[in-house]
């Protein structure tokens, strides 16, 4: 597949002089906002924000409710009660009134609260869609499977996003973000290690910028864990690697041309520096718990950025050093490698499939 993207596509991109208008169009920061976000696109599956049960969930598994942000808007969230607590209090799941309210008078947040062994994994979708789209229903359904009387899942619309309000913006998401978690560790009362904030494409971004803002507090806080799925380097990066149908990579030749890679980046508005900021969070932090995983097929976003990312925080967490690292060999699910140092641990999991 390599040698088929550097023998034709790359230099299909090329001779077609296709990528040279592309670029100085994805230099406009509103065409930069419409492509980054995709928030004005909504499918289907995902306008049942109100009907969590036809996603394929029990009769009040999932709370909705909102979480206001410092800035004034209104963000529209899921809080996600895990099939073993749900089995445990079906009675009350089921006698409850449907719909929103005070979340803090539902039993799912009661149980959440109550429970000093619960943990809460806080979800940070993708661009496109809402929190409701088929894949990511799934996905909340599989986070609880290792624990189900344990791990519940809050996910959330950020702004401009299914019926959150307001427009997305890198400053204005990483408010949302804050406000997600604040919710969690102050409305639910979660202490920060019993805390997973998992991050999927844009999303890995989000939660990174999340992770580094509350590690640079008055009072630093480290989470209990930090997964990034499909995870990019940064949004000049991104804009470059990505490909149309998940087959032409417009503006691949960027990539080609170092200098020129380097000033599409400083066009970026929002550029989403996941690079940065995990190389400062390997430097600070004695504490740090990263999961980087990524598919060899991915057609989006190639695998190589998690590499690079990987790369770059270990240089930075070994201070240069050569790191000893644990490597599985998963077969056809992949391979693993892990690094640890004391309360430090960086693995990487790239998988042979997964898309």
């Amino acid at each position: 597949m390599s040698s088929l993207y550097n023998k034709i596509i790359i230099p299909l991109c090329f001779g077609s002089g296709v990528w040279l208008p592309a670029m100085l169009l994805c230099c406009v920061p509103w065409v930069q906002k419409q492509m980054l976000y995709l928030h004005w696109i909504t499918l289907w599956p995902g306008k049942w924000l109100d009907e969590p049960e036809r996603a394929g969930f029990l009769k009040n598994q999932v709370t909705p409710f909102r979480i206001p942000t410092k800035d004034g808007e209104r963000l529209f969230a899921w809080l996600i009660a895990p099939l073993g607590v749900y089995a445990a209090n079906a009675t009350d799941f089921v006698e409850e009134k449907p719909g929103q309210g005070d979340i803090e008078e539902k039993v799912a947040f009661k149980l959440l609260r109550d429970d000093p062994e619960a943990r809460l994994l806080i979800y940070f979708h993708g661009n496109t869609g809402t929190i409701a789209q088929e894949r990511r229903t799934e996905e909340y359904r599989m986070y609880s499977a290792g624990a189900s009387s344990k791990i519940f899942v809050l996910a959330f619309d950020y702004r401009g996003f299914g019926k959150s309000t307001g427009s997305p913006s890198e400053a204005g998401v990483l408010n949302d973000a804050e406000a997600a978690v604040d919710w969690a560790l102050h409305i639910a009362g979660i202490s920060p290690d019993r805390l997973v904030l998992l991050g999927h494409s844009l999303g890995t971004a989000i939660a990174t910028g999340v992770t580094y803002r509350y590690a640079n507090t008055a009072t630093p806080i480290q989470f209990g864990g930090l997964i990034l799925c499909a995870a990019f380097t940064n949004a000049g990066c991104a804009f470059s690697a990505y490909s149309i149908a998940n087959v032409m990579p417009v503006l691949a030749p960027i990539k080609m041309i170092s200098s020129l890679q380097a000033w599409f980046s400083r066009r970026m508005r929002d550029t989403w520096g996941t690079d940065q900021r995990l190389v400062e969070l390997a430097k600070q932090g004695d504490k740090m718990t990263l999961t980087l995983v990524h598919a060899q097929d991915d057609g989006t976003l190639p695998w190589n950025m998690t590499e690079e990312l990987f790369a770059l925080t270990l240089k930075a967490a070994t201070n240069g050093e050569e790191p000893e690292l644990k490597t599985i060999d998963l077969g056809e699910a992949g391979r693993q490698e892990i690094w640890k140092d004391g309360s430090r641990s960086i693995s990487k999991l790239i998988a042979k499939h997964g898309g």
